[in-house]
Formats: structure tokens, C-alpha cells, sequence
């Protein structure tokens, strides 16, 4: 009996971590749920963001924070305490789910709700600590201890700075209030708690001894820590940017001497288990992501903060938080030393290869001068390195568990449990060194494979343009040339080379907002180089004159075009001009069947316009793709959208609501959004982003119509006409009900090569080759609009050009009701005036106006809608509504 008890009680602390932890399992499958599906949910980075940080991070704090205070403090709480702490954690996770689903719906109430309780579970949780804190007696670690509780109180303070930012603010307090977010949560709450969890952890972790004064240090880095927070928290609400970078400086010294002691112990005892080198890696991640954070702040960047989110969740928090995971596990389920020693085992699975998938793929993510498609593989590299966990977890667990029950089984059999001599081999925790070795280069290979894959795919590759030969004989000399992009302008735009002498380029980028580069004719590049960013590449031998431009769409026709002269040539440069955009021909607009249906394949917009939805506050996320689609029968062309449609979503609401956009750029260049519905200052929310970055747009709608919203980034025209525009409805306060509501969102395109989304020329000329309504040229002669006689029938149209308007009429009908730019023309037959002066035929709109007709059809048939601008409805601005008795 006095071994069974024991067993017993390993069994119930077992059973306690296993149920407390179940949430954290959850949360996994539920972030791989979402890390496939995310595109199609709203707010989608906020929601991965929080599902990290507060399903597994915060969960896994309270669980394992208090194990490590018991450990500590020498104290373990009765077993009837258990039940309670258990509780507190379906309390924290019924916060998380409610906090989660209402920024998910736009619903106000439910984030305020689920930051409420998510901040008071927390409060519970510092409470408890306290009262175990004082209830011990005096030990050696007992004044660390006390840094759980300090850091879980920054919590309670980022919920409530969370749940204003969910609900709406300012945009001035938006970005004060996202720094000192940042701050207290993930500096405050996370880094203090792991830095804590440190002082001990890593020693056991490594299987070593701690180093000499190491918790001495600690506990005067934790103090320097505590304070740094509190300071970065209130120079963040202040605004003093200044102030807030050097509180962040301190916070990054007072890392740096903590991790000291701990590399002094990897430095005798090098890590070998997966556990101390995940651990390991994060540790090197969190003060780079610091360092990078204070860098930002002090440039007066702090709109760009969220640039260190991949390096300081990904590779600090979740790298730290799995090692821990797969040390803690085995150890707390217990079941005797070949129970744990199986489940060690199984943790360290894979290790060197996921980790390297993990840190190779956060690298190829973070390349300056990636493409779009290289960060894609890099982040799905480093989101599979961390999936794996899951599978590596759950036979771990397994693996545990069957020795546990195999030993059960022996002693109900009354049989002693076999005695393993020490002579015995038994097989190692750890990978062998040949091992490791092999899974290195084998992860190394998956990434060099994916990332040259993508490099090859993607046409903004450099790996996609060849070179030429040069016939000249080199001199051995290199001419090295200073080139700056600035205002669509390549500044010098011409460059002398002596023939023979080899041509070195170092390219800066000026523009603050925008991607570009330089291509050659004899097929040098610079690659796409971002806001302030620098390269230098090497344009080869020059033996002849050559012409260069900026690839970027648009550009070259905007004035981005580069001369390299050879001395004593002709300084005009003839030959080879690369036409490597459209050239300006007017395309065969006969070739183009506008009486044809669409391919069979072509799903029609549906022109119904959804009324409102509910709530005051709608959350949008607009993703920039560059992608193909038909615009008329047969012609299929590359297009630039939001969420992927031509036109974009229409959104719709009232007078007063507010809406929460988030513009996502998964393009290949700097991309924009202009909502003309809104009274905002464009400086932040209107600039252009480069791949892979986000903004938050708020505005509140004060004013009814019909608005457009629509791509600012230049060449605009160009950008519009490439498919990136979209109409936001806002109903007059006094707006009826009708029994049939559509949108018609008018636009031109301008055909332009195979690759090509636009022609320049073709747009400076005014010469469209298409006018559609939503974004296809024939759809609704295939699909026609449907009403019934008698009924009323509303049709919003936006003009979004980019340069022409159009005179909405249609055919064989009348309106009686005309809204046009925020004011009704006629209603119900009566002018503004109250006059009653009959009926309308038109409703002429310029470029980005927006209004509405209402008719009511007094007999079935086929009526044509069109652009009255006839030369416009013979190119596609035409349909028909069918009316039935």
C-alpha cells in the first residue's frame, strides 16, 4: 500500500494537468482549422493573432504558472482546490470563445462581454497566486515566485485596451492604444511569465545545473522588466514615441542580461532534446523581435508594429511555448521513469526538422525583396513545422499512457514490475547526432525546394528573365552608378558606361509607400525593392546601349523608364526596347462579340442588393489577389480584385454605422483602398502596402448614397481599371422598402497584353475596349434581372471609370424616382420642389458619382438597360430585366 498511494496521487496531479489542459489541445485543431479556412473568415489575422495568445498562451500560463508556483514554493493546494482551477479555466475559455465570435460578427456587446471575462479570470488566477504566495514559507525562489502575479496583472489592462480597439476608436488612439497593448500583453503578460518560468525551467530543461548568482540576476532583470512595461505602457497612451523606444531599449537590455546566465548553461550543456532547442530558438527570436519593435517605434513607425508580430509570436512565443509543452507533458503525467521516458521519447520525433522547417520558413517569410508567393511558402512552411506538434503530442500521449496501464496491469496481477539493469541499453530521449543531421538537411531541402518553386512560378521572379550575351570585350573594370526611385522617376534616368566595363546598380527606393524596380534589356534586375529599401545588382558587361523601366504596372508608362548609354554611341538608344509591357496599340474591339453569351464556365454576379446588416459596427476584410477572369466572351484577362470578384463586395449600411475594414495585400506590388464614404484623413488608411501586409481602415458613414470605394495607389487609373473598385450603399434615413433591389457598378477596361491587366496608352487615349456592368461585358443578356408588373423595382448604379460616367437608361420604362449624389431629383413623380413634373430617362452619372432609379413595370416583357452613351453600350454596358405578368 505505501507504493500504490503515491502512484495514486502522480495519477490525480496527472489527471488535474490533463483536464486543464484540454482547452490548449482544442485551440491547436482549432487554429489548423483556421490556418486553411481563414480567407473566408472575417477578421481572420485578428482571430489567428488571438487564438495564439489567448487559447494557447494564456491558457497554457494559467496552467503551468501554477504548477510552477507549487513546485517553487514547495506547497502543493488539496486536492479539492483542483476542481475549482479547473473551473476558472472553462471561465477563461468561455471569454475567449464569446470575445472571439463577436469580433467575428461585429457585435460590440459580445467583445466587451468576452474581454470582461477573459481580464477577470485572469484577476481570479492573480488572486489565488497571492494567497499561495503568502501562505508559504520563506525559500530561495519565493521572490521570483512573485513575478507570475506581476505579470498576469498587465493582462486585465491589455483586455480592456483590446476590447476599445474591437468596439472602435479614433484612429490617433487606434495606434496608441495597439502599442500599449502590445506592451502589456505580450511584453508584460507572456515575456515576464516566460523570463520567470526561465529562471529554473532551463536547467531542468538542459538536465543541468543552474549557473552561479543566475536567480540573484533574475530578480533584478525581473524588476528592470516590470518597469520597462509599465514605462512603454504609459509613453504609449502619451503618444511620446520617443520615450516609448527607450523604455523598450531597457526592456531589451534587461533580456539580454537575462538570457546571459542562461547561455552560460547551454554553453556546458548544449541542447540536445527538442524541448532546450525550441526553447532555445525562441530565445533568440524575442529580443531580435524586440529590438526590431524599439527600432520602428524610434523611426516614428508605429502604424508598422505589426511587422514584428510573425518573428514574436512565431518564432519567440509559439517556439518557446512547444518546448515547454514537450518537456512539461511527459513530466506532469508521470506513470513512473519508463512511463515519462516513453514519452520523451515520442516529443522528440522530427525535432531537428520541424524545427528547422520552423525557423527556415520564418526566415524565407521575412526576406527583404521576397515576392508574395515566396512569404506564402514561407509561412505555410513554418504553420507545417508547428502542425506536426500535434500528431508528435498525441503519440506521446498515447505512448504514456500504454506504460502506464501496462504497470497498472502487472500489480493487479500481482506481479513486480520487471527491473531494467543498469547494463541494459535502453534507447535514447534524444535523436542521435545522425539523426538530427538527416532530418536538417531533409527540412532544409523541403524549403530550398518550395521557396525555388515558388521563385520559378512567380513572374515577379527575377528567376523568370533571362540574360543576353555580351559581344564586347570586357575590360576588367567596374563603373559603379547610384540610381534613387522617387515620384515615378528614376533619378539619374540615364547612366554612361565605357563599353567593356562591367555595370553595378545599387537601386534605392524613396517612394514611402511603393513597390518598385529596374529591369534591363539584356535581362538584369533588381527584383522588386520595397519602401526605403536598397539593392545592388550586378547589369552585366555593357556593350551596347540599353533601355530599362520599372516593371511595375503602370510604371513605365508614369515615366519609370532608365537609359544605359555606352560612350561614343548615339545617345538615342535604338534596338532592343523590350516591350516588356503592352504596347499602345488600340486593341480589335470587333474581335469581341458583345452579343455573345459568356463561356459556360462563367458564374454571373448577382446584381440583388442584401439590405443591410445588422449592428452598428461591420467588419470587413478586403484581400488584394492578382488573378485571371473573363470579361466578356472569350476574353479572359489578368485582374486585380478585392476578395477575389469583379467589381468588389458591395457593403451596405446606414447613416451612423461604423465600419472596420481590414485591407489585406496578397498581390505581388503596394496596394490601397479609398473609401470615398468616408471623413477621414488619407495619410495612414489610404496608403499603399507592399505584399503580405495589412491595414485597419474605420470610418463613419455620415452622409447617405451611392459611394465608391476604389484602389489609390498609382498609377490609379490603371489600378481601377485592373478591377479594384467596389460600391458601399448607404440607405437615406427615410429609404422605403421596394420589391426588387439591384446594383449595377459600371466600369471600363482597357485590354492590355497576355500578362497585362491594363494599356497605359489605351487609357491616356480614352479608347476602353470594354464597358460592363459588374464586371463582365454580356452576363445579364445571358441572366437578365427579373421583376413582375406592378412591382417596384430599385437599381443602384456607381459610376467607378476610372474616366468615364455613364447615362443609365432603360428601355421600354420610366423612372419615377430618381436619388442621385445624396439627394432625391424626382419621388414618386414629384421633383425636389414638391412639384408634380412627370418622369425621368436617364440617370446620368460622371466618373465615382452614385445614385438610384425606382420603375414599376406596367407590362411583362424584355426590357434593355443600358449606357445611353451609345458607344459604350456597344461595348458591353448593356443587359436586360425580364418582366413577367
Amino acid at each position: 500500500m505505501s507504493t500504490a498511494e503515491p502512484q495514486a496521487g502522480s495519477r490525480r496531479r496527472g489527471s488535474w494537468h490533463r483536464r486543464a489542459t484540454r482547452p490548449v489541445q482544442l485551440w491547436m485543431i482549432a487554429l489548423v482549422i483556421l490556418g486553411v479556412v481563414h480567407r473566408w473568415v472575417p477578421a481572420s489575422t485578428w482571430v489567428l493573432v488571438h487564438m495564439f495568445t489567448l487559447g494557447l498562451i494564456t491558457n497554457s500560463i494559467l496552467v503551468w504558472g501554477q504548477h510552477f508556483t507549487e513546485t517553487l514554493l514547495h506547497r502543493r493546494p488539496p486536492e479539492s482546490a483542483r476542481g475549482v482551477q479547473v473551473r476558472r479555466i472553462m471561465v477563461l475559455n468561455a471569454g475567449i470563445v464569446v470575445l472571439v465570435v463577436g469580433m467575428i460578427a461585429a457585435f460590440p456587446v459580445a467583445i466587451i462581454a468576452g474581454a470582461a471575462v477573459v481580464g477577470g479570470a485572469v484577476c481570479w488566477y492573480i488572486v489565488d497566486l497571492v494567497r499561495q504566495i503568502r501562505a508559504a514559507a520563506p525559500s530561495r525562489f519565493r521572490p521570483i515566485v512573485k513575478y507570475y502575479a506581476i505579470a498576469a496583472a498587465f493582462l486585465p489592462a491589455g483586455a480592456v485596451a483590446g476590447a476599445f480597439m474591437g468596439v472602435g476608436v479614433p484612429a490617433e488612439w487606434s495606434v496608441r492604444l495597439h502599442a500599449f497593448h502590445l506592451a502589456v500583453n505580450v511584453l508584460g503578460f507572456v515575456g515576464i511569465t516566460v523570463l520567470t518560468t526561465l529562471v529554473t525551467f532551463w536547467a531542468t530543461v538542459l538536465r543541468a545545473p543552474m549557473a552561479e548568482g543566475q536567480d540573484t540576476a533574475a530578480t533584478q532583470s525581473l524588476v528592470v522588466l516590470s518597469v520597462s512595461v509599465v514605462a512603454v505602457a504609459a509613453a504609449s497612451l502619451a503618444g511620446a514615441w520617443i520615450v516609448t523606444a527607450a523604455a523598450m531599449v531597457v526592456y531589451l537590455g534587461a533580456i539580454l542580461w537575462h538570457l546571459y546566465y542562461l547561455a552560460r548553461m547551454a554553453s556546458r550543456t548544449p541542447p540536445r532534446e527538442f524541448a532546450s532547442m525550441s526553447i532555445g530558438c525562441g530565445l533568440i527570436w524575442f529580443p531580435v523581435a524586440v529590438g526590431w519593435a524599439a527600432l520602428l517605434v524610434a523611426a516614428d513607425r508605429v502604424e508598422d508594429l505589426g511587422a514584428v508580430t510573425a518573428p514574436l509570436l512565431a518564432g519567440a512565443a509559439a517556439q518557446i511555448l512547444f518546448g515547454a509543452m514537450s518537456f512539461l507533458m511527459p513530466t506532469v503525467m508521470r506513470g513512473g521513469p519508463a512511463a515519462v521516458r516513453a514519452g520523451m521519447i515520442e516529443m522528440n520525433r522530427l525535432a531537428v526538422f520541424r524545427l528547422v522547417l520552423v525557423n527556415a520558413g520564418l526566415l524565407v517569410f521575412l526576406a527583404p525583396g521576397g515576392t508574395s508567393l515566396t512569404r506564402v511558402v514561407g509561412s505555410s512552411l513554418t504553420f507545417l513545422g508547428f502542425v506536426l506538434f500535434l500528431p508528435v503530442m498525441i503519440r506521446a500521449v498515447r505512448a504514456q499512457l500504454r506504460v502506464i496501464r501496462e504497470t497498472a496491469a502487472a500489480r493487479e496481477a500481482g506481479e513486480k514490475p520487471a527491473r531494467v539493469s543498469a547494463d541494459t541499453p535502453r534507447p535514447p530521449i534524444a535523436p542521435g547526432k545522425q539523426r538530427n543531421l538527416t532530418g536538417a538537411l531533409a527540412a532544409v531541402l523541403v524549403v530550398v525546394l518550395a521557396t525555388g518553386a515558388a521563385l520559378v512560378v512567380d513572374p515577379s521572379s527575377p528567376l523568370r528573365r533571362g540574360g543576353e550575351a555580351v559581344a564586347v570585350t570586357p575590360t576588367g573594370n567596374t563603373t559603379s552608378v547610384e540610381v534613387t526611385a522617387d515620384g515615378m522617376r528614376f533619378i539619374p534616368d540615364t547612366v554612361t558606361v565605357p563599353a567593356g566595363d562591367r555595370l553595378e546598380i545599387t537601386l534605392t527606393n524613396r517612394d514611402e509607400t511603393t513597390i518598385h524596380d529596374l529591369y534591363l534589356t539584356n535581362g538584369a534586375d533588381s527584383g522588386r525593392v520595397g519602401p526605403g529599401e536598397t539593392v545592388t545588382f550586378d547589369a552585366g558587361v555593357i556593350g551596347r546601349s540599353l533601355e530599362g523601366w520599372c516593371t511595375i504596372a503602370g510604371h513605365k508608362a508614369m515615366g519609370m523608364t532608365f537609359s544605359v548609354l555606352v560612350e561614343g554611341d548615339d545617345p538615342a538608344v535604338t534596338g532592343d526596347h523590350g516591350d516588356h509591357v503592352a504596347s499602345g496599340t488600340t486593341g480589335p474591339t470587333d474581335a469581341i462579340d458583345v452579343m455573345a453569351p459568356p463561356s459556360d464556365d462563367f458564374v454571373t454576379r448577382d446584381p440583388a442588393l442584401a439590405a443591410a446588416p445588422p449592428g452598428r459596427v461591420h467588419r470587413v476584410t478586403l484581400t488584394v489577389t492578382e488573378t485571371t477572369d473573363e470579361l466578356a466572351p472569350g476574353v479572359v484577362r489578368p485582374v486585380w480584385t478585392y476578395n477575389g470578384g469583379l467589381p468588389a463586395p458591395t457593403l451596405r449600411g446606414r447613416v451612423g454605422d461604423e465600419f472596420v475594414v481590414t485591407l489585406r495585400n496578397e498581390g505581388t506590388m503596394g496596394h490601397s483602398i479609398d473609401f470615398h464614404a468616408g471623413d477621414v484623413s488619407p495619410d495612414e488608411v489610404m496608403r499603399t502596402i507592399p505584399p503580405g501586409e495589412e491595414l485597419e481602415y474605420r470610418f463613419t458613414v455620415n452622409r447617405a448614397g451611392a459611394w465608391l470605394y476604389h484602389c489609390a495607389s498609382m498609377p490609379m487609373t490603371g489600378h481601377v481599371a485592373a478591377g479594384l473598385f467596389g460600391a458601399l450603399i448607404v440607405d437615406p434615413p427615410d429609404l422605403p422598402p421596394v420589391d426588387r433591389e439591384y446594383v449595377l457598378v459600371q466600369s471600363e477596361s482597357y485590354l492590355g497584353g497576355p500578362d497585362e491587366p491594363f494599356d497605359m496608352d489605351k487609357i491616356a487615349a480614352r479608347q476602353p475596349d470594354l464597358v460592363m456592368f459588374n464586371g463582365h461585358a454580356t452576363q445579364y443578356r445571358r441572366d437578365p434581372l427579373t421583376a413582375r408588373v406592378g412591382e417596384t423595382v430599385r437599381v443602384w448604379v456607381v459610376a467607378a471609370g476610372p474616366s468615364d460616367g455613364t447615362s443609365f437608361h432603360v428601355v421600354g420604362s420610366q423612372f419615377d424616382t430618381v436619388y442621385k449624389e445624396g439627394g432625391y431629383l424626382l419621388r414618386e413623380g414629384r421633383d425636389a420642389f414638391g412639384g408634380r413634373s412627370g418622369g425621368a430617362q436617364a440617370l446620368d452619372l460622371a466618373p465615382a458619382q452614385g445614385g438610384f432609379v425606382e420603375m414599376t413595370f406596367v407590362e411583362p416583357g424584355r426590357y434593355t438597360f443600358v449606357d445611353h452613351s451609345f458607344a459604350d453600350a456597344e461595348k458591353g454596358a448593356t443587359g436586360f430585366i425580364d418582366v413577367t405578368g
